[in-house]
């Protein structure tokens, strides 16, 4: 009886969550977009931190951005590389809307800094470099600043799907689906999110405008060591923790697309993910109040209670092992049963979240057993980025060497013409509902 009782017990801890998340995500209604809006583009500046690793991308971004009408664009790259980013504009767009300005070593965090002082609209956008957005999107993205007392947001994500996609283009697919999923059943109940994504979010420019925040963004640390990553999750402590609400909009007409490493450098980025969840959680729990209020109280069982179920192998060993216990006294074929029901339950949960992309892409359910076991390997990358939290470093960037200059004379003619002949377009879609529409050329 005491094995039933602990399989129950941890059954519960682990479920609770993806029961409830199903009629979240099921449920969880988009921001309407008023006639006659609060704001409008016109309202919005957007900053792009660059280290102009990928000219073609950052081109084709910055044509989407420009396609939304933003009042004003920055661009703040490394100073060597200012020129180049110049002239990469100056190709493609005969806008004054952009401004390109230049720091002295790459520093996201300085990046976005160097240009706030220069914001005069009443919102301001941070986006990274590899990000796609649709048409209209600031329209969607706005609608969440309705009310008052939202002071952040963003939208759903998605990574940009290759033709003939191979496992790491999988992976990275499948990381984002997931990420999308739990910061919707979050903050569809309580309002709360672990961490409001840097590739795409929009600020009330007078939460961070300010010198008490740029204070606390540059002394941001990790048991004194100072961090360059994990910048959202400082700009996300940030917002709540001076009382305002952050919101997401789940319009399927404001899905951004963007990209990740597509070889074994994506495991650097989950390592660093990892770390960044692990610090910017243990920071939370440590000078923060509102992880703990009822305001949030769904929020502090699935993010921070809920992150120490890992390893999954651990915790799902452990259920098999309650189980069995539980099943000492029943008929081999009872138990036999009761085994096979469990499996195929942990199966079914660890492919949940990448239901919408199965229907959308039926031929990508070869790469369900790769995502069984990535997930249990992950769980590994996760016990190990706990213990080495102090590494702070990016992991699949070299941002020395994306210091220093991007081409040398003979080069940017050729570098800057393949930003026109080659572009690394976006998928643009076809359609209201996006796990329907179809993927224009």
């Amino acid at each position: 009886m005491s094995g039933l009782k602990a399989f129950i017990a941890l059954f519960i801890f682990r479920y609770l969550r993806t029961v409830v998340s199903i009629f979240a995500y099921a449920t969880y209604k988009p921001k309407p977009v008023l006639e006659k809006p609060t704001y409008t583009s016109d309202d919005v500046s957007v900053i792009i931190p660059t280290t102009f690793k990928t000219p073609d991308e950052i081109a084709h971004c910055v044509q989407r951005i420009l396609g939304n009408r933003p009042a004003a664009i920055f661009m703040v790259t490394a100073n060597i590389n200012v020129p180049l980013v110049e002239s990469l504009v100056a190709i493609h767009t005969s806008t004054s809307t952009i401004t390109v300005l230049g720091v002295d070593e790459l520093n996201k965090r300085n990046q976005i800094l160097k240009a706030m002082p220069l914001i005069k609209t009443k919102i301001t956008v941070l986006a990274d470099d590899d990000v796609f957005w649709p048409d209209n999107y600031l329209e969607y993205l706005l609608a969440i600043f309705e009310d008052p007392g939202v002071g952040a947001g963003g939208t759903r994500q998605r990574v940009r799907r290759n033709e003939n996609p191979g496992s790491w283009n999988f992976l990275g697919i499948s990381y984002l689906e997931r990420r999308v999923w739990n910061n919707c059943a979050t903050n569809a109940i309580d309002g709360s999110i672990s961490t409001l994504s840097g590739r795409t979010a929009a600020y009330r420019t007078d939460v961070i405008q300010k010198d008490e925040f740029y204070h606390y963004f540059t002394h941001d640390t990790w048991r004194g060591k100072p961090l360059n990553s994990d910048d959202d999750k400082c700009l996300t402590r940030w917002v709540y923790s001076n009382g305002h609400k952050i919101v997401l909009q789940f319009d399927s007409r404001a899905v951004i697309e963007t990209t990740v490493e597509g070889d074994i450098k994506y495991l650097s980025q989950c390592m660093r993910w990892a770390r960044a969840h692990w610090r910017g959680n243990f920071t939370v729990m440590e000078n923060e109040q509102y992880w703990r209020s009822l305001r949030y109280i769904w929020g502090l069982y699935y993010i921070y209670i809920s992150q120490f179920q890992t390893p999954a192998l651990l915790i799902d060993g452990l259920l098999f092992f309650f189980l069995h216990l539980a099943l000492e006294d029943a008929t081999l074929t009872t138990a036999r049963i009761a085994y096979v029901v469990l499996a195929i339950w942990i199966i079914f949960t660890k492919n949940l979240k990448m239901i919408p992309h199965f229907r959308k892409y039926p031929q990508d359910l070869k790469f369900v057993p790769i995502g069984i076991v990535f997930s249990y390997f992950h769980g590994l990358i996760n016990l190990w980025a706990l213990f080495t939290m102090k590494t702070t470093h990016w992991g699949s960037q070299n941002l020395t060497s994306l210091q220093q200059s991007r081409a040398d004379d003979a080069e940017v003619i050729p570098l800057l013409k393949n930003t026109i002949d080659e572009p690394t377009l976006g998928h643009d879609m076809i359609g209201d509902d996006y796990f329907a529409a179809e993927q224009t050329s």
